[in-house]
């Protein structure tokens, strides 16, 4: 018996998105003096971040010169991703964002979490030390299924069966995720802090 040819639809996918900064080097010098003067006069917060230092949720808000800088830049990420993933998008509605610095020292990790209230949660890199010996997982960022478990009994190893995904960050480059995906970052295993930058942005409607 012949049948047509397969209509297949991938149903309930999940975009990562992927960002390098170009010339991102000279600015994330700037930001790290900025930082370090941060951590000198600031207490930090206990979130996600286990044994490392976590800001105030005001890096849109800062006015230091580096900050600001990114800030923009994070906001443009934003602006192009949603613009490219979600042209239905409503004219009256905007971003607003928040975001914090995150200084990882070496043993520090972010347990598992999400960010309930974010249509985007990002990450931004500004620096990414290598370890001694090489660890390929030190400081990567790990995504786990929303779906749950599919079962695993007869279970083939795919693309869109797979129960978490892995990314090695590089300095200069942006993640951008939907909130909802929960997340993990593995233990910095590198001699340096780690450092990033990360971010929450929703939409508000415009007043009227």
């Amino acid at each position: 018996m012949a049948f047509d040819e397969p209509d297949v639809r991938v149903l309930f996918p999940v975009p990562f998105v992927t960002i390098k900064l170009r010339g991102a080097e000279e600015l994330n010098s700037r930001l790290i003096v900025e930082i370090e003067q941060r951590r000198q006069n600031e207490a930090g917060l206990d979130r996600s971040n286990r044994y490392g230092w976590h800001s105030a949720l005001d890096f849109f808000d800062r006015t230091e010169a580096a900050h600001a800088e990114l800030a923009r830049e994070l906001a443009a990420i934003v602006a192009s991703a949603t613009a490219k993933l979600v042209p239905e998008k409503p004219a009256d509605l905007h971003a607003a964002h928040e975001g914090w610095v995150n200084i990882s020292p070496t043993h520090a990790m972010n347990a598992p979490h999400d960010h309930p209230g974010a249509f985007w949660s990002g990450t931004y890199y500004v620096r990414v030390p290598e370890a001694d010996p090489p660890d390929r997982l030190s400081g990567a960022i790990e995504f786990i299924d929303p779906r749950g478990s599919i079962g695993s009994g007869a279970r083939l190893e795919t693309s869109f069966t797979r129960g978490k995904f892995t990314a090695r960050p590089t300095e200069g480059s942006c993640f951008l995720w939907p909130g909802f995906l929960r997340h993990w970052v593995h233990p910095n295993q590198a001699r340096e802090d780690r450092v990033s930058i990360a971010f929450n942005s929703r939409f508000i409607r415009n007043p009227d």
